[in-house]
């Protein structure tokens, strides 16, 4: 369940399930993943992006066994194991009040680290090569192959925004390709971020919009996720966009 994909009430009544007439729209009662698992796993992705309300229902059914399906009397019981994931610094979320100390104990019982692409670049040609194999079919395109300077290419950079950043750039290079053979110039990463093509200087306005079109791949066009990247108000970053005229593309 990706945590980020939905607003909270929704989350409730996907994970708990409902009653009919919980809520509008609810024209008949539902099961929630946590009911359908049974003794499996529910794997919630994005756990730093729920609201503080949803992690105390959450830590009561990691605690207790028990969920409450949205517009019930009854408690259900539960046996499912709970597997959560985030890109956020939880502990700095603990320090802001954004994020509940007792549920973040309860979840790290085991902890499993993944390090950022750049400390694993053995990673990066096999990820490579997988991502091109699915999204040519995904797009319907004859399959296409990165030759070795392209190869080497991505396994040199940094990649801030890791995995998903990798397939943005993966998918772009298909898009851009005539051919079979996905090249160095179809990747579009040989330009440090501060130098022009011909190798001279950006301006600040161009190395701006530089950042923030790059905020927005990593951020697979989500501008809220986007901001936060870039350390902005939301507010602020849909305004540069504006005056940018930067379209905005739906989030995916």
């Amino acid at each position: 369940m990706n945590c980020a994909a939905l607003p909270s009430t929704l989350l409730e009544s996907e994970l708990f399930g409902h009653t009919r007439g919980a809520f509008t729209g609810a024209n008949e009662a539902r099961r929630g993943r946590f009911a359908l698992a049974g003794r499996g796993t529910i794997f919630l992705d994005e756990i730093g992006d729920t609201s503080l309300d949803f992690q105390s229902k959450l830590l009561r059914v990691i605690q207790d066994r028990e969920f409450q399906p949205v517009g019930a009397e009854r408690t259900e019981r539960t046996e499912a194991r709970v597997i959560a994931a985030t890109h956020q610094d939880l502990e700095q979320m603990i320090a802001e009040r954004r994020f509940r100390e007792d549920l973040y104990y309860r979840l790290r019982v085991v902890e499993i680290v993944i390090p950022p692409l750049r400390e694993r670049r053995e990673d990066i040609p096999l990820l490579a090569s997988h991502f091109v194999r699915t999204l040519s079919e995904r797009e319907g395109v004859p399959p296409r192959v990165l030759d070795p300077a392209a190869v080497d290419l991505l396994a040199s950079m940094d990649w801030p925004g890791n995995v998903r950043e990798l397939r943005n750039t993966i998918e772009r290079a298909i898009l851009r390709a005539d051919g079979s053979t996905l090249t160095r110039q179809h990747l579009a990463l040989e330009a440090p971020p501060s130098q022009t093509a011909d190798g001279s200087l950006m301006t600040l306005a161009e190395m701006e919009r530089l950042h923030i079109e790059r905020a927005l791949q990593v951020e697979n066009g989500h501008v809220e996720r986007a901001a936060k990247r870039l350390g902005v108000p939301r507010s602020t970053l849909y305004q540069r966009l504006r005056q940018m005229g930067i379209p905005l593309r739906r989030a995916h």
